[in-house]
C-alpha cells in the first residue's frame, strides 16, 4: 500500500487488509501499556537500526520492500504517540550526531543526552575541557589528541573532518 494510502486509509479502518486493521489496533492499545522509558529508549534505538539497515534485496519486490520500510519507520517514530516537533527533533539529533567527528560522537552517545540542547551543551563542553590545557581528562574517548584537531577543523570548515 502506498504510503500516502495508507495514512488515508488509518483515517477510514474499513479500508485496511486485515494484517493493517491488526497494526492500527496494537497502536491504539498502545496508549493502554505502561512502558519504562529505558526499555522504550532501546525499543526506539532497536527499531532506528532495523530502519536504517534494511537492505531492499531481503524482499520480493519494490512494493514489499516500501511496505516494510514503512512499517519499520513507524515502528521507530511512533508518531501515534509522538508529536511532530518531537519526530523532528529526532531527525534532526541523529543527523546531527551523524555529522561529528567519531570520537565525539562515541563520547555524546554515551551520555544519553536527551534533546538537542542537551546535546549542544555536551558537546560545548567537550570543547570547553578539549580547550583546557591544565585540565586532565579521565575520559577515554576525549584523551585523544585528534578529538581537539577534528573539532577545530570542523568548525574552520563546517564539515566534521574524520
Amino acid at each position: 500500500m502506498q504510503p500516502l494510502s495508507k495514512l488515508m486509509a488509518i483515517s477510514k479502518p474499513r479500508n485496511l487488509s486485515l494484517r493493517e486493521q491488526r497494526e492500527v489496533l496494537r497502536a491504539d492499545m498502545s496508549w493502554q501499556q505502561e512502558t519504562n522509558p529505558v526499555v522504550e529508549t532501546h525499543d526506539s534505538e532497536a527499531s532506528r537500526q532495523k530502519f536504517r539497515h534494511f537492505q531492499y534485496l531481503k524482499v520480493s519486490g519494490p512494493h514489499e520492500a516500501l511496505s516494510q520500510l514503512w512499517e519499520l519507520c513507524l515502528q521507530w517514530l511512533r508518531p501515534e504517540i509522538h508529536t511532530k516537533k518531537q519526530i523532528i527533533e529526532l531527525l534532526v539529533l541523529e543527523q546531527f550526531l551523524a555529522i561529528l567527528p567519531e570520537e565525539v560522537r562515541t563520547w555524546v552517545n554515551l551520555q544519553h543526552p536527551n534533546n538537542s540542547k542537551d546535546m549542544v551543551t555536551l558537546i560545548e563542553d567537550v570543547i570547553e575541557m578539549l580547550e583546557d590545557e591544565d585540565m586532565p581528562c579521565k575520559d577515554s574517548a576525549l584523551q585523544m589528541g585528534s578529538i581537539k584537531e577534528k573539532m577545530k577543523a570542523g568548525s574552520r570548515t563546517g564539515k566534521p573532518q574524520t
